[in-house]
């Protein structure tokens, strides 16, 4: 599917969004443009009187807002949290708070957020030129080293987001620097694992070498049959390294949009970078948005 044909899902009904700590200009600036688009309603969550100051300021309508008073950035989070672990928010988006503040209240065992054996994971979703349809990509941003069973729950994280974005079979490549199996190169080893197993509603291929992944052409230069080159839904990257060097990369090119949410939660989280403009943190609401409700959440 094309990104925007993606990022337009809103489902049947407006989306309760918890905003932590949302005395933050830019963060107000992104749920105000929601609101004009009326994809969600919002709880914000932080000190009330800047909050409202800084609503006021900006232009930002309250009509479907609820501004809950909890200046401690600890115990906003853990509102946050506990707002998804009950029903009462659809997606969490992090506002002026440190990420590891924030993300320690998801990790919450007695909320459940995160199932059994559960690993969150960084999913982004990339329009770039010359790609007919959109492209996701993971983990670029919280799994260091992964191993085979983590890799295994990462993709499982990524898939979930994209069959809620997609309900078609999603093609996916294992990234590694070659297409054939090498002991002395773990990446093929992990990535040839994960193509055996069953994986529902995809087809998942590897190793692949990243230019045989998005290029059929490459592909037939070299001799490589496969479903996937030149036309991946996504992309599983072996460790943090390699997945966070692509995604900055392709954030960098000209002419590319994209978006990211933490996966692997009951509801999508939208941890944007600092340095991320302002367009990748509405867009990262909108994918949000669009994935929340999907049963794996």
């Amino acid at each position: 599917m094309r990104f925007d044909d993606i990022l337009n899902r809103t489902g049947d009904r407006r989306k309760r969004v918890a905003l932590v700590k949302a005395e933050h200009d830019e963060s107000l600036l992104t749920v105000k443009q929601a609101l004009e688009e009326e994809s969600a309603d919002f709880i914000l969550i932080g000190k009330e009187t800047v909050i409202r100051d800084k609503c006021r300021h900006l232009g930002v309508p309250l009509d479907n807002c609820t501004v809950l008073d909890v200046p401690d950035d600890q115990k906003a989070a853990e509102r946050g949290a506990s707002l998804a672990a009950e029903g009462a928010a659809d997606v969490l988006m992090k506002g002026i708070i440190h990420s590891s503040v924030f993300t320690r209240a998801l990790l919450n065992k007695t909320l459940a957020l995160i199932p059994p054996g559960g690993l969150l994971s960084h999913f982004g979703l990339f329009e770039l030129p010359g790609l007919p349809r959109a492209l996701g990509i993971t983990d670029s941003a919280l799994n260091i080293a992964p191993d085979l069973e983590q890799k295994k729950v990462i993709l499982e994280n990524a898939l979930a987001v994209m069959h809620s974005l997609n309900p078609g079979t999603i093609l996916t490549a294992c990234i590694a620097p070659v297409e054939s199996v090498n002991p002395k190169i773990p990446s093929t080893v992990d990535a040839a694992a994960l193509a055996a197993m069953d994986w529902e509603a995809a087809r998942v291929e590897g190793p692949l070498a990243l230019d045989v992944a998005l290029s059929k052409e490459a592909a037939e230069m070299k001799g490589i049959e496969s479903e996937v080159a030149g036309c991946p839904d996504l992309l599983m990257f072996p460790d943090l390294n390699s997945a966070n060097a692509v995604y900055k990369s392709f954030a960098f090119m000209p002419g590319s949009r994209y978006a990211g949410v933490l996966a692997g939660l009951k509801v999508p989280v939208v941890l944007t970078s600092r340095s991320d403009p302002e367009e990748a943190r509405s867009l990262s609401l909108k994918l949000a948005i669009a994935a929340a409700g999907a049963a794996d959440f």
